[in-house]
């Protein structure tokens, strides 16, 4: 196993130390970049596993990065 990648975990399996930190740096540069939380979710199941919409928000959460708002991207009828 190289340090670029990490086994893939069972679903049930918590994220912790090292790889937790690679997994919430990446998850903010995917937000940042534009993405959505649930696309960020799926980008990191292709990589790590399952992983649900509320441990993605959570690693943006503890990366401290600024979450949008909810309706950033709707439009509102006048």
């Amino acid at each position: 196993m190289t340090t670029d990648t990490m086994p893939t975990r069972a679903k049930w399996q918590p994220v912790k130390g090292e790889h937790r930190q690679r997994m919430r740096a990446e998850a903010a540069n995917d937000y940042v970049d534009g993405s959505s939380i649930r696309a960020v979710a799926a980008h990191l199941s292709e990589r790590y596993g399952p992983v649900s919409f509320g441990l993605a928000r959570d690693l943006l959460l503890e990366a401290e990065v600024p979450m949008r708002s909810r309706t950033s991207g709707l439009r509102r009828r006048s």
